[in-house]
């Protein structure tokens, strides 16, 4: 198991348009990618848990990866991430 925590450093934090991003990259992967925030957990895979972790800007995501591809399925996602959820200006 692999395991990083992040930030949320977009404005909007994590909403639908982002959520979707994530749920997108967790779902091209056979491994198993969590996230948590404030101890609630979620699998990436579900775009609802995701949203209702309501992680605000600046907010740490703990994520958690499990499985064959699980070094790429985390590269791939912290990546995301870093790049503001892809709405970075």
């Amino acid at each position: 198991m692999l395991v990083r925590v992040v930030s949320v450093i977009n404005p909007l934090g994590l909403h639908a348009r982002a959520c979707a991003k994530i749920v997108g990259i967790a779902s091209r992967f056979r491994s198993n990618v969590s996230l948590v925030v404030k101890g609630k957990r979620a699998s990436a895979r579900n775009i609802v848990a995701v949203m209702l972790l309501t992680a605000s800007m600046g907010a740490t995501v703990r994520v958690e990866v499990d499985g064959p591809d699980e070094a790429q399925a985390m590269k791939e996602i912290a990546a995301l991430f870093h790049d503001g959820l892809g709405e970075r200006s």
